[in-house]
């Protein structure tokens, strides 16, 4: 593994504003830019428009951050032990600009050692956002959590296709997040599935039941809708683009967005399938 840059900080927690900002107070970023940047996710990831992040670099991976328990213990200690009012509220959505289950999480352990620390000194919610599988390491230690505060572990689940012409691979296999998914859900741990953003779906009636069977409940989103800017962002990206050249044109549109929402929620039930910003911060 090259070596990644280390980052010094004294604060971890990010307010929240914008797209997360009616769910959370904070979110936590462990790793600067995100590993998963040259697969499927990374094609279309608004975070890359993010110049404080990319600071005119190609979207990569850029370094980690160091001294993350002691950041974190500070700024809880701040928040729940104030020296003069009432404590604050503190829910965290993690992440929102890189994920905190990346390939070099493995060696790493950053992110697990956060949540070590969380253990110790529990937010009151927190949700955990990732498109790979390496979550299911922490099962027991997530599990843990999950019996002193509010936890959503949040898989990304964008597509039933295990390949879709023209795209890069995805970071894992459609079907490996949602065994995932179903571990923890079987655990007892609180689990959704993110279709953010929707993707072409080769049978949507069989994506629902399996999403059902996995997990509590599933957000689909899509782009013109979820990526902050009314699609402009993804429409920098080559995503519309690689859509329609795979025969995907309509999965453009927010029509074909309505018909699967309606869809999910015929089989599924309303409560269980949310939308974009609002399903998101439904915390």
């Amino acid at each position: 593994m090259n070596r990644l840059a280390i980052i010094e900080n004294r604060s971890i927690l990010t307010p929240t504003s914008g797209f997360l900002g009616s769910g959370y107070t904070h979110s936590i970023n462990a790793y600067s830019g995100c590993g998963f940047a040259g697969s499927f996710c990374g094609l279309y990831c608004y975070a890359q428009h993010n110049i404080w992040i990319t600071n005119g670099r190609s979207w990569g991976l850029y370094g980690v951050k160091s001294d993350i328990r002691d950041a974190y213990r500070r700024e809880h200690q701040r928040l729940k032990q104030p020296r003069r009012g009432v404590a604050k509220p503190l829910k965290i959505y993690m992440s929102s600009s890189t994920d905190p289950y990346c390939p070099q999480e493995k060696e790493l352990c950053v992110t697990r050692s956060l949540l070590e620390e969380m253990l110790v000194h529990p937010p009151d919610t927190l949700v955990i956002q990732t498109h790979g599988t390496l979550i299911t390491r922490d099962l027991e230690l997530i599990a843990a959590l999950a019996a002193k505060c509010q936890v959503w572990v949040s898989i990304t689940v964008e597509t039933d296709r295990e390949q879709i012409p023209g795209f890069p691979p995805h970071p894992s296999s459609p079907a490996k997040r949602i065994a995932a998914l179903r571990a923890f859900h079987q655990r007892g741990v609180q689990a959704q599935a993110t279709i953010s953003p929707l993707c072409p779906i080769e049978n949507v009636e069989s994506f629902a039941l399996a999403l059902g069977a996995a997990c509590d409940r599933v957000i689909v989103d899509h782009y013109l809708l979820g990526d902050g800017s009314q699609g402009s962002r993804t429409k920098r990206t080559r995503f519309p683009q690689l859509l329609t050249a795979a025969g995907y044109g309509d999965w453009n549109t927010v029509e074909k967005y309505r018909e699967v929402v309606a869809e999910f929620r015929e089989i599924l039930g309303h409560r269980r399938v949310l939308e974009s910003m609002t399903g998101f911060n439904d915390v």
